[in-house]
């Protein structure tokens, strides 16, 4: 393991919430977060990071290489120190606590972001990274981007009169539904494409029953594309004997999106509620938002 003196010169005040670079820019970064890591690359620093979690994807092709340090809520002092690295950047849900804590108090260069995943915590979350990797700039205008397509999706939204129902389910198994209530990242994400959580009421992610997911009736039933694929796709997740006798099962009203586009609060998520609106209000005029660096890759 390595020794605490070995960290203090690069730690300096990465430690809480706010990064401050007082040395010079880290030249081995370990992500932690799907979002973390996908900022980082849109910054052009992507070379510099040594690992991730598990949860990091994208940008795929860049990503996927990368030595892992485990997923994100189930991480170890000795995987991560593994690395070497000058800068560990973390988001909100990385852990466990007693992980983080006796890193920091090693003296490891730990960046740890603590806002909620709400789409309000998106511009903090790239200026605190491009604050920690020495990219202010480039951080600053990738939040004006962000800023912009988000407006543009915000506004139509707040015109549309219909709020459809939407169920979005984490886990379809033997083990039963679970769904996602109140204080959810999937919750935020339906209000924001301009729908109805169908499962609010309940806070966090919580097993739904056959007979309560029948009480819902969903207009959609709302899957990370991973889940989908996992099943078999939209045809057998229609069939599903626990979801088989819902409207939006009947009707194929089943929407497919990637976990970490959808989910992750980073740089590409005034897209993802842009192509979430979409699905679930078909007949809308939604903009077209632009291409973005971040969003191409």
């Amino acid at each position: 393991m390595m020794h605490r003196r070995s960290f203090l010169a690069a730690s300096a005040a990465l430690i809480v919430a706010r990064p401050a670079r007082a040395f010079a820019a880290p030249q081995r970064i370990v992500a932690i977060g799907g979002a973390m890591t996908e900022i980082v690359f849109a910054l052009g620093e992507g070379t510099k990071v040594v690992a991730v979690d598990t949860t990091s994807l994208y940008p795929w092709r860049a990503v996927a290489p990368l030595p892992k340090v485990g997923y994100l809520r189930q991480l170890s002092v000795e995987g991560i120190l593994s690395t070497k690295p000058d800068l560990i950047l973390a988001d909100v849900d990385a852990g466990p606590k007693d992980v983080l804590d006796q890193l920091q108090s090693m003296g490891a260069p730990v960046a740890h972001f603590h806002a909620a995943h709400t789409v309000e915590s998106v511009a903090p979350k790239i200026r605190f990274v491009g604050e920690a990797i020495g990219h202010k700039a480039e951080a600053e205008t990738m939040v004006e981007g962000y800023s912009t397509d988000l407006k543009a999706i915000e506004t139509t939204v707040a015109g549309l009169t219909q709020k459809p129902k939407v169920l979005f389910l984490i886990a379809v198994g033997p083990s039963g539904l679970r769904g996602a209530g109140d204080g959810t990242a999937a919750g935020e994400m339906i209000g924001r494409a301009g729908g109805t959580n169908s499962f609010a009421g309940v806070e966090g992610y919580k097993p739904v029953s056959p007979e309560a997911s029948l009480a819902a009736n969903p207009d959609y039933l709302l899957m990370m594309k991973q889940t989908v694929d996992e099943i078999g796709g939209i045809n057998a997740v229609a069939m599903l004997p626990a979801l088989a006798k819902l409207s939006a099962a009947k009707e194929k009203q089943i929407v497919a999106l990637d976990g970490n586009y959808m989910l992750n609060f980073g740089p590409r998520t005034a897209h993802a509620i842009r192509d979430l609106a979409a699905a679930i209000h078909p007949d809308a005029n939604l903009p077209a938002l632009p291409e973005r660096p971040w969003t191409t890759t």
